[in-house]
């Protein structure tokens, strides 16, 4: 599943991932096309996901993955040495 991640300092930037995996306290994403996997956590199970990659800082919302778009067959990350 497509999702956008929101940078908390460049609101109009989201950042499109593929879920990997969604758990009740992380969410672990992919970003298209490239090795790069991170991950996401919460505090709790009403809040939202929050984590940083590369200077930026994300948030994630789980009250819009019903938003959210299926990803296009064929465009998620391949499986690498760098996702480790």
């Amino acid at each position: 599943m497509r999702i956008e991640l929101m940078d908390i300092d460049r609101l109009d930037e989201p950042l499109a991932v593929d879920v990997e995996d969604l758990g009740d306290l992380d969410l672990s994403v992919i970003a298209p096309n490239t090795s790069v996997r991170f991950t996401l956590y919460r505090r709790d199970r009403e809040g939202r996901f929050e984590g940083a990659l590369g200077g930026r800082y994300f948030v994630f919302d789980p009250a819009s993955l019903s938003k959210a778009k299926p990803a296009p067959e064929g465009k998620t990350a391949k499986r690498g040495w760098a996702a480790r």
